[in-house]
């Protein structure tokens, strides 16, 4: 009895050791990036939080950045099988108007709101919350960083265009 009792301690303090040497593991397996910048340091990882030593934003945890890409050859045709996507364009107000140097164009039926004002705005996207929106801007360095804010904001479906409107060619689902 007494040698049954050894050996379930035996198991009880062996498995209380692997699980926390499992939660020491997990703890230091918590990775990092800067807030989606559309460079190529968003590839980059750290151990810590701080600052990117590359574009100088926010260092936030890895896991916390979730959202998909569409290719800009792709996006017509997706727009024409998916009529009710919301269009959101991260650019300035010049850009979208299409009198900025040089003029990419604008999507048709595209709604405009520039990444330096879309936090502070972003109660006016509440309606589209729970709506698929494809973010874009003009060279995809805007738009990775709006669509980390939507997606801390509680926007469920949210895609960027890589390369943004400066790469697309085909025009077809241009204004």
């Amino acid at each position: 009895m007494l040698s049954l009792f050894l050996l379930f301690l035996a198991l009880h303090i062996q498995c209380n050791s692997s699980m926390a040497e499992q939660n020491a593991q997990g703890a230091a397996a918590v990775s990092y990036q800067c807030i989606p910048c559309g460079r190529d340091c968003d590839n980059d990882v750290y151990d810590k939080p701080g600052e990117c030593r590359h574009c100088q934003m926010a260092l936030v945890e890895k896991s916390t950045v979730h959202f998909k890409t569409i290719e800009p050859s792709m996006l017509c045709q997706y727009i024409a099988e998916h009529p009710n996507v919301v269009l959101l364009d991260v650019r300035t107000k010049e850009e979208f108007d299409g009198k900025a140097d040089p003029d990419y164009g604008t999507l048709k039926n595209a709604i405009n709101v520039p990444v330096q004002e879309l936090q502070k705005n972003i109660s006016t996207l509440a309606s589209y919350k729970d709506k698929e929106i494809i973010v874009y801007c003009s060279h995809s360095h805007r738009s990775p960083q709006a669509c980390y804010i939507l997606t801390q904001n509680g926007f469920s479906n949210v895609t960027n265009m890589a390369g943004g409107m400066s790469v697309l060619k085909d025009k077809s689902c241009m204004r």
